[in-house]
């Protein structure tokens, strides 16, 4: 110890500390005792700690008053509700995996303490030298953006070109390989490009809102051409094909939701509106000041439905049930763009100010928190509205009148829409009117397709306006308008992905020329639990009149992959799927047309995923599968080739042993005796000597 200048540091020697820390006290004692002597040192000085003073008790008092407040406006803590440990000011939840961290940091910081005096102050450790800080995962530490290495597509490109010369290679040699059966039947890429992206995931429909305005678009040509004789389905498709390419249909301005309710034209008649009501919430996406609690977003939510309502008797709300073993996980995860969801708390007093309707929407199981609660409380802001109200969620119905529902097990809005729209149907007169207000295609489709059981007065509250469902059901007809789910589903939806390079108006034109036998083989889609290789086969025919080129005739998918391959040079993802990615491709789109085709009643059977398409990943996630079968002849793969140093003419030769005859991509020198060349020598000479025997015999 230097006294002049302060310490400079600490001794690693026990013994001199141990010496240090008792004198000191005696070396202050007397000190002091020598200046009271001399009069010098504490005469008249303030002796108290100068954070002990009466002001500064009184500022420390106020501030703890302050924070008190401060919790108090967040709620009480100590009476919060539920098991799950979550932010007092944020109500975030903790994510699982960083719980123990936190509910263990006394444990984690007496730990730290003893390492530190262990290894600084009785080790061996300088006390200077610097210590790593201990990351706590805390309330926002997840929401980092993470990111997904993909395949390069050149990547794919030297695989297929890979397999394509080995294929050439072997075709050329005296090995056996036919090589219209191996490019009409293998996809020579690690994904089916038909159906699939370079990194296995399926091909989103971006295209999907087009069918709206093609069906419009058919409705509006078949009006008016109706008094015409029969037999104009070719031009009708022509003319769709012709529109493919408008966003919208001509003459529709943008609607926003606020202005559908009112648009409709009163007839007298008993209305009935029935609202998705995530599409009402996701246009709360800027909510005003007045919106500061859980509380008062539901009271906004209300006032919106009631304003957009407000000309019907009868309003039904229904939500999305956010299941966690979802199909859609793979879609929702695409739409939070890599970042890590925070789960919130759902109560009235969650205070919701300064956190974005993104962010809070975020979670799924926030979502399917703040759904139950969105609609328990429609139903009980409604109790006195002379109009009736029902809202669904998680599988619960309930309103504001004596009906009473049985429990659903429907995952998807849109189905449930239908069923309640059925319900409805059933309970009010035949001259009643339905509206659905949901911009969404597939509630258009499931509607058009159950038009036969549900009231006639029906429309479609979409954003490019009102759309009328009996001239589009009347435009394809009741076969047509039946098998329209899974055709939705089979050439492109959410879970099912699509074709490459194939749109829905291209897939329209083809739908409407259809033969019968297509037509039943859809509808089976969506009606039976099994997929038949009857089925199986006249899919895969309905598949093979989109990808033919004009003039062309071929209804098998092998022979027309042969001649797209070899007459127009088509690339993989310009080649329908083979059969055994269109199987699996089939099958999942079976799930999804099997879901929309129980959509009139509540309780659904659901098919096994792992039976139809899917399979369970490392993570125990479902992943699509992708074919049946190998990416290549199994000859090709894996090709037996030498590296011999020698001749090739033992058997210890790797071709030589398995009577297989050397190629251009063995190693082996140039004096090789088991080549094209030398075999072709070789039977010359055996074909002359047997020559030679028979004309002496």
């Amino acid at each position: 110890m230097k006294v002049h200048s302060g310490l400079i540091g600490i001794s690693n020697n026990a013994n001199a500390r141990q010496r240090f820390f008792m004198a000191t006290p005696e070396l202050s004692c007397l000190s002091r005792e020598f200046k009271s002597q001399f009069g010098i040192g504490t005469a008249g000085k303030n002796t108290e700690h100068p954070g002990l003073g009466s002001c500064d008790i009184r500022r420390d008092h106020e501030a703890i008053d302050k924070i008190k407040a401060a919790i108090l406006s967040h709620g009480n803590p100590v009476t919060a509700e539920g098991d799950k440990l979550h932010n007092m000011i944020t109500h975030a939840y903790v994510p699982q995996e960083y719980v123990p961290q936190i509910l263990n940091i006394n444990d984690t910081r007496q730990k730290l303490y003893e390492d530190y005096v262990s290894e600084r102050i009785n080790g061996e450790i300088s006390l200077w030298a610097p210590v790593k800080k201990e990351n706590n995962k805390m309330f926002m530490s997840g929401n980092k953006k993470s990111t997904v290495k993909i395949r390069d597509k050149t990547v794919d490109l030297k695989e297929t070109k890979d397999l394509y010369g080995r294929l050439l290679i072997l075709a050329r040699s005296n090995r056996h390989i036919d090589q219209k059966h191996a490019v009409g039947n293998y996809e020579f890429t690690q994904t089916p490009r038909a159906l699939f992206a370079p990194n296995g995931d399926i091909l989103p429909c971006t295209d999907k809102s087009k069918l709206i305005h093609l069906l419009e678009k058919l409705a509006k040509e078949v009006t008016a051409d109706q008094d015409q004789p029969q037999g104009g389905g070719e031009k009708m498709a022509k003319e769709v094909t012709a529109d493919q390419d408008q966003p919208q249909a001509a003459g529709k301005a943008p609607m926003d939701i606020e202005t559908l309710g009112s648009s409709q034209d009163g007839h007298g008649s008993h209305k009935i509106a029935l609202v998705d009501g995530m599409v009402v919430v996701q246009k709360l996406t800027k909510k005003p000041a007045t919106v500061v609690t859980v509380k008062d977003l539901s009271e906004w939510f209300y006032g919106r439905l009631m304003s957009l309502t407000r000309d019907y008797d009868e309003v039904v709300l229904v939500f999305d049930t956010y299941k966690p073993d979802s199909l859609k996980r793979i879609t929702r995860e695409k739409r939070r763009q890599g970042k890590d969801p925070i789960q919130y708390q759902i109560r009235d007093d969650t205070n919701i100010k300064n956190i974005p309707m993104s962010h809070l929407l975020s979670h799924n199981q926030t979502k399917a928190d703040l759904t139950e609660y969105l609609a328990s409380k429609t139903v009980e802001y409604s109790k006195d509205s002379p109009k009736l109200v029902i809202a669904s969620a998680a599988g619960h119905t309930e309103s504001n009148s004596q009906l009473h529902f049985e429990g659903n097990n429907h995952e998807e809005a849109d189905t449930l829409l239908i069923h309640h729209a059925v319900l409805a149907s059933r309970r009010n007169p035949s001259d009643a009117q339905l509206v659905f207000f949901s911009p969404d295609t597939d509630v258009l489709v499931l509607v058009v397709a159950n038009y036969e059981i549900l009231l006639k007065n029906m429309c479609v509250s979409m954003v490019s306006g009102i759309l009328e469902v009996k001239p589009i059901w009347k435009a394809l007809g009741a076969d047509r308008a039946k098998a329209l789910p899974a055709f939705h589903a089979f050439t492109g939806a959410d879970n099912t992905g699509r074709f490459s390079r194939i749109g829905k108006a291209t897939w329209l034109n083809i739908y409407l020329k259809a033969d019968d036998c297509v037509l039943k083989a859809l509808q089976m889609l969506s009606q039976t639990n099994q997929v038949t290789e009857d089925l199986l086969s006249t899919l895969a025919r309905f598949v093979c009149t989109v990808y033919l080129p004009k003039g062309i005739q071929i209804n098998n998918i092998p022979e027309l992959r042969w001649h797209l391959f070899c007459k127009h040079m088509a690339e993989s993802d310009k080649l329908p799927p083979t059969l055994g990615a269109l199987k699996q491709h089939v099958l999942r789109a079976h799930i999804q047309a099997r879901v929309w085709g129980q959509a009139d009643i509540a309780q659904q059977e659901f098919l096994d995923p792992l039976q139809n398409g899917y399979y369970k990943d490392k993570d125990g996630q479902l992943k699509p599968v992708t074919t049946e079968f190998l990416p290549a002849p199994e000859a090709i793969i894996e090709m037996v080739r030498c590296q011999c140093k020698v001749d090739c003419s033992s058997h210890r030769c790797s071709c030589n042993s398995v009577e297989l005859p050397c190629t251009e991509l063995c190693q082996c020198s140039a004096d090789c005796q088991n080549d094209e060349d030398s075999q072709d020598i070789t039977l010359a000479s055996d074909s002359d000597g047997d020559s030679e025997d028979n004309g002496d015999v």
